[in-house]
């Protein structure tokens, strides 16, 4: 559990204690009406993915955008219970919930909201259903598409089709539709990410059309997110984008979505500058995490950044011409915001420099 160094509303934001997690409103904001504005009077909405910063009060205001579905996606059933007691009650997970006592889990939250779940097995189908009939509650559930070899899913053949029948042929289960899970997208070619996202979109669409042509009736159709949320929200056919990075952003979109800014990023303190070229912070993989990518030195972006547990270690090329000095504030922009976002129990929100709220990340660590 974080135990922090409170200051009061207003304080100026290098007084915090470092390591922070700070979020600039403005940029949040933006980043919101960007992104909302999109799917503004279209026949797809947005389904913010909520997982990735934990926070209740981001999503709220992401619920209030135009726009959006009404529900959130989030990747476990855990993340739905958290976010269920900041009121929100409309829920897609895209985790498969397999275990009995799980799916005792999903059954009692779909008691308190509406629950969609995704499959990808049979076996998952019966067991599923057995489970919301003895307990008296209805499952929406969405049948996983498959987009790549790696991914979770079935073909959107007579696969699809065979499993949206049993699934409608299930007591305690709602069909609602298909979805896909393309996972993180890496390429720099405005091109072949259209090509790659209209492939996969494809293949989903191609399951609304089998099930459809076999008297199955498809209410959701669920594809994208924040790198081709235009391409997939555009789409004939797609009813749903659960897209989550637009929010507060992450190096890893850096240069990838013009019109998106990090929003949040890692406030640390220089902690020793041992040598002309090397600064180091208390800004490390505990602080910062790690997952493909190194986050970036917001003040030296050419460095090369090294982290262990405790520290962030910043490699200069040449010797700065920047004074450095002990108890400096540097910057960091994570990789990957839903890594950093789960090692903080608390997101300070900052306007114009200044502490204006903070907010609880109660999903944080609900990965059960």
């Amino acid at each position: 559990m974080e135990r922090p160094i409170f200051k009061p509303i207003g304080s100026p934001i290098e007084e915090l204690d470092t390591p922070a997690l700070i979020v600039d409103l403005d940029r949040l904001e933006r980043n919101v009406q960007t992104v909302h504005s999109f799917f503004e009077g279209r026949a797809a909405g947005i389904r913010p993915r909520v997982s990735v910063h934990g926070c209740p009060a981001v999503a709220h205001m992401q619920l209030a955008a135009p726009g959006a579905v009404g529900g959130v996606s989030v990747a476990t059933l855990g993340q739905a219970e958290a976010f269920n007691g900041s009121g929100i009650a409309d829920f897609s997970i895209t985790a498969n919930v397999v275990t009995g006592q799980k799916i005792a889990r999903l059954c009692a939250l779909a008691r308190r909201a509406a629950v969609s779940v995704a499959v990808d097995d049979a076996a998952n189908v019966a067991d599923l259903s057995a489970a919301a009939a003895a307990s008296d509650v209805e499952l929406k559930v969405l049948v996983s598409i498959a987009v790549r070899p790696d991914r979770m899913g079935v073909d959107p053949g007579q696969p699809a089709v065979d499993l949206a029948r049993a699934i409608t042929d299930s007591p305690g289960l709602t069909f609602d539709g298909f979805k896909t899970h393309e996972g993180t997208l890496e390429v720099r070619s405005v091109a072949q990410l259209a090509e790659e996202s209209r492939a996969w979109i494809r293949r989903v669409l191609q399951a609304r059309e089998a099930a459809e042509a076999a008297g199955i009736t498809v209410n959701t159709v669920s594809a994208g997110g924040t790198y081709n949320y235009e391409i997939a929200g555009a789409a004939d056919g797609v009813t749903e984008v659960p897209a989550g990075s637009y929010a507060l952003m992450d190096g890893r979109y850096a240069g990838q979505r013009e019109g998106l800014e990090p929003a949040a990023r890692v406030l640390t303190t220089v902690t020793s500058f041992p040598e002309d070229i090397k600064i180091i912070t208390d800004g490390g993989n505990k602080a910062i995490g790690m997952d493909r990518g190194n986050p970036v030195a917001d003040e030296f972006p050419e460095a090369a950044i090294a982290l262990s547990a405790e520290h962030g270690n910043i490699a200069l090329e040449t010797p700065t011409r920047r004074q450095v000095n002990l108890g400096d504030k540097l910057w960091f922009t994570p990789w990957d915001m839903g890594v950093t976002a789960n090692l903080y129990d608390y997101l300070n929100a900052a306007r114009n420099g200044r502490l204006e709220a903070v907010w609880d990340l109660p999903a944080r660590g609900r990965y059960r």
